[in-house]
C-alpha cells in the first residue's frame, strides 16, 4: 500500500489506514491550519514582490489547491451542520385517510 491513500491529510497527520478513522484529535484542525498557512503565504509570494517572479509559477498552483481543499472541508463541514440541524428538527407525522373497502 502506498503511503498517500485518498484518506490522507495535507501534513500527513493521519495516513495510509483509512480503515481506522482519523488519527489524533486536532488531526484536522492542524491540516486546516497547515492548508491556511499554504494559501497565505503563496498569496504573499504572488502579491508582493518579496521573493522573484519565478516563484509565481509554483505559487499560484499551491494557493489554489490549497482554496480547492479548503473549500472543500467548509462544504463538509456545513453538509455536516446542516445534516444535524435537520435531524433534531421535530416533524409532523402526516396521517392520510384510507378508502372505506
Amino acid at each position: 500500500m502506498s503511503a498517500l491513500t485518498p484518506d490522507c491529510d495535507p501534513d500527513m497527520a493521519h495516513c495510509g489506514q483509512p480503515w481506522q478513522g482519523k488519527g489524533s484529535r486536532g488531526s484536522g484542525i492542524l491540516s486546516a491550519v497547515v492548508l491556511v498557512a499554504l494559501l497565505g503565504l503563496s498569496l504573499v509570494v504572488v502579491t508582493k514582490d518579496v521573493v522573484a517572479d519565478a516563484f509565481d509559477f509554483v505559487a499560484v498552483p499551491v494557493g489554489l489547491l490549497a482554496a480547492v481543499a479548503l473549500s472543500r472541508r467548509v462544504a463538509r463541514l456545513a453538509t455536516r451542520g446542516a445534516s444535524a440541524v435537520a435531524a433534531r428538527v421535530p416533524t409532523v407525522a402526516v396521517r392520510r385517510s384510507q378508502p372505506v373497502g
